[in-house]
């Protein structure tokens, strides 16, 4: 069965997003908590469950305390996964599946990073995604061989390829100047995306993403109890969500042209 409009998000928060060394991931929470709980016009104690994503946590096997801790919330369900990148959003997916399941009537999910603090900035290096077959391998690295194979394959030369992407760094810095959270608020120039030094050839400093620490909140609820917290709810239509195998290579017909 669909769940098309029978949850809706009634919150919103989220972090500067940034080197924030002048804080923890608990102060990265409840930044991003606090002003959902105010958009919602909800406390700690109306939330039902929480769903917890974080894609890293050095301290291992903590699970989702570190949001119990710091809201101070206790007894009741709390989840937290890790889904790499897509962390925050699988925590999502299950806030909502949970709301219209009919288990609850108010929920949080929440997402929260601290890379600067790993002191490699989430890359991982040296370890891989497979202790085998992905020893050193970093996602510029594997973003790289895939551009290094479209350019290839579609006939596309270093520098045209290069230039492409290039522009697209120019969008993202520019929508980044309109958002008042975000890591960077400097415009860029084709020129100064492809003077900048080379991360993972074909790659550079500006094709590949921040590495930001930054944290995010929403609350749900059911559509249809969704205007006692707001007048302006936001009703889910859908989500997606797909899985791979870890090792490119082991994927039917996979050929390097796509992630």
């Amino acid at each position: 069965m669909s769940i098309k409009d029978k949850v809706a998000i009634v919150g919103m928060g989220c972090s500067k997003f940034g080197e924030r060394w002048d804080c923890g991931l608990s102060d990265l929470i409840i930044e991003a908590s606090c002003e959902a709980f105010e958009d919602a016009h909800v406390k700690p104690e109306d939330i039902q469950a929480v769903f917890f994503g974080e894609g890293n946590q050095p301290n291992g096997g903590t699970g989702a305390t570190p949001v119990a801790d710091t809201l101070k919330m206790s007894g009741i369900p709390m989840m937290r996964n890790e889904n790499f990148c897509a962390s925050g959003h699988a925590a999502l997916i299950q806030a909502a599946l949970a709301i219209a399941s009919g288990e609850y009537d108010v929920v949080m999910a929440v997402g929260a990073e601290k890379l600067k603090d790993t002191g490699y900035g989430g890359l991982d290096v040296g370890r891989g995604w497979n202790p085998v077959f992905e020893t050193r391998r970093t996602g510029p690295g594997s973003f790289a061989m895939i551009a290094s194979r479209y350019f290839a394959k579609y006939g596309i030369s270093p520098e045209e390829g290069k230039a492409l992407l290039a522009k697209i760094a120019v969008k993202n810095h520019h929508n980044g100047t309109f958002a008042p959270k975000a890591h960077f608020h400097k415009e860029l120039t084709v020129e100064d995306v492809l003077k900048a030094p080379i991360i993972a050839y074909p790659l550079g400093l500006f094709d590949c993403c921040g590495n930001s620490d930054g944290s995010a909140c929403a609350i749900l609820t059911r559509a249809d109890i969704a205007e006692k917290y707001t007048d302006r709810p936001i009703y889910i239509k859908g989500y997606g969500m797909a899985v791979d195998s870890t090792l490119s290579q082991s994927r039917p017909g996979f050929d390097w042209t796509s992630h």
